[in-house]
C-alpha cells in the first residue's frame, strides 16, 4: 500500500454518517475522504464541505468509477447494503460498511464472496467491539482476571422517535425493529464476551410509543457453548432510563462491569477503578483506525464478514425464537 494518505468515499451521509465524520476527521493524518454520495444532495454537500472533500454525488457510482480512491465507508439503509458492497467490491475498493452486514443471509453471503472474489477488504462496523470500555474488559477476560465467565448480562435503553416516513420504522427495511437495529451491537458483543451461543429464547414487545413498524423492546436469553449463560435486554422507548448501554460479566475468580466506567472486582473484593485504553467510547474512531492498518498491512478485520455473518445468523434465530416462544438452537459455522 502506498505511504500516503488513504482516500475514502463516504456514501450515506445520514445520521449515523456523523460519527464516522468525527473518526475520519480525528485521524487526519491517515486518511483523506475524497468524496462523499447521498441521494439527498443537500446532506452530501455538507458533509464534503465538512470532511474537505473534493466532490459530492448523489448517485454511489460516481466515487466507484474514481481510480484515486482506494476505499469507501457505506452508511446506508440496512437492505441497501448488498448492493453498493458487491459494486464496490467489483469496483476493487476496501469496504466498511455500517452494521449489520445485511437483512438477510444470503445478502450477506453474496457480499463475503464478492469481496472474496475481488481481494478486498469486508469490514463490518460494529464500532462497540473498539469502544473503550470493552476493549479494557476483554483484555481483563482474557488475562484471566476473572476466570471463566458463567454469566453476562448486556443492556440497550434508549428513546428513538423518528419521523414515520423514517427508513427505520419499516421493517423491510431495518430488518425487524430495536433487535436488527441496536440488539445487533449486544448480541455480537455477548458472542464477543462469552464465544459462541448454542441457543436463545426472546420476548418482544412493540409499545406503541413511537412509529416503530417492529419490535421495540426485547427479552434475550442465552446459552453459550463453553456453559455460560446470558441475558439481553433492550428497548427503543425508554423515555428515561439511569443508562443507556451496560455489560457486566461474572466470572469464577471475580466480576467486571462498564458501570460509571470499568471496574472488577477479585475474589469478593471491592470494585477497582481500570485504565481505559483510549479516549473513544463509543469506537467510531478506532474502527476506522483498525480499517486503515488492514488496508495498508493486509490484515484482517476483527468485524470481517464472516464474523459479521455469525452475528447476523444469531439475530435470526432470536427473532425465530420471539416467533416461536420457544428456545431454538443455534448452529455455528
Amino acid at each position: 500500500m502506498k505511504s500516503d494518505k488513504i482516500r475514502i468515499g463516504l456514501i450515506g451521509c445520514g445520521g449515523i454518517s456523523r460519527a464516522h465524520r468525527d473518526g475520519f476527521l480525528a485521524l487526519s493524518d491517515e486518511v483523506q475522504v475524497a468524496a462523499t454520495c447521498d441521494t439527498q444532495e443537500e446532506l452530501a454537500e455538507e458533509r464534503r464541505i465538512e470532511l474537505g472533500a473534493d466532490r459530492s454525488y448523489r448517485d454511489y457510482r460516481g466515487i466507484l468509477d474514481r481510480k484515486d480512491i482506494d476505499g469507501v465507508d457505506i452508511l446506508l439503509p440496512h437492505d441497501l447494503h448488498k448492493e453498493v458492497v458487491v459494486a464496490a467490491a467489483q469496483a476493487g475498493k476496501h469496504i466498511i460498511c455500517e452494521k449489520p452486514i445485511a437483512s438477510d443471509e444470503t445478502s450477506a453471503r453474496e457480499m463475503i464472496e464478492a469481496a472474496k472474489n475481488a481481494n478486498v477488504l469486508l469490514m463490518i462496523a460494529y464500532c462497540e467491539r473498539y469502544g473503550n470500555a470493552h476493549q479494557a474488559m476483554k483484555r481483563l477476560m482474557e488475562s484471566g482476571a476473572i476466570g471463566d465467565p458463567f454469566l453476562l448480562r448486556i443492556d440497550h435503553s434508549q428513546w428513538v422517535n423518528m419521523p414515520p416516513e423514517h427508513w427505520i420504522n419499516d421493517p423491510s427495511k431495518l430488518g425487524g425493529g430495536v433487535v436488527a437495529g441496536s440488539g445487533t451491537h449486544r448480541l455480537d458483543l455477548l458472542r464477543w464476551f462469552g464465544g459462541e451461543v448454542r441457543r436463545v429464547a426472546a420476548r418482544f414487545l412493540n409499545t406503541g410509543l413511537t412509529p416503530l413498524g417492529g419490535e421495540d423492546t426485547a427479552v434475550i436469553s442465552v446459552e453459550f457453548a463453553c456453559g455460560a449463560i446470558g441475558e439481553m435486554v433492550c428497548t427503543w422507548s425508554a423515555q428515561r432510563a439511569p443508562w443507556y448501554e451496560t455489560l457486566m460479566v461474572h466470572g469464577s475468580r471475580g466480576v467486571v462491569h462498564n458501570l460509571d466506567g470499568v471496574k472488577i472486582s477479585r475474589n469478593g473484593g471491592d470494585f477497582e477503578g481500570v485504565s481505559l485504553p483510549h479516549d473513544d467510547p463509543y469506537g467510531f474512531r478506532e474502527e476506522i483506525r483498525h480499517f486503515l492498518s488492514c488496508i495498508r498491512n493486509g490484515g484482517t478485520p476483527l468485524t470481517d464478514g464472516s464474523e459479521a455473518l455469525k452475528t447476523l445468523l444469531l439475530v435470526n434465530k432470536v427473532y425465530e425464537a420471539a416467533n416461536s416462544e420457544c428456545w431454538v438452537d443455534v448452529a455455528n459455522e
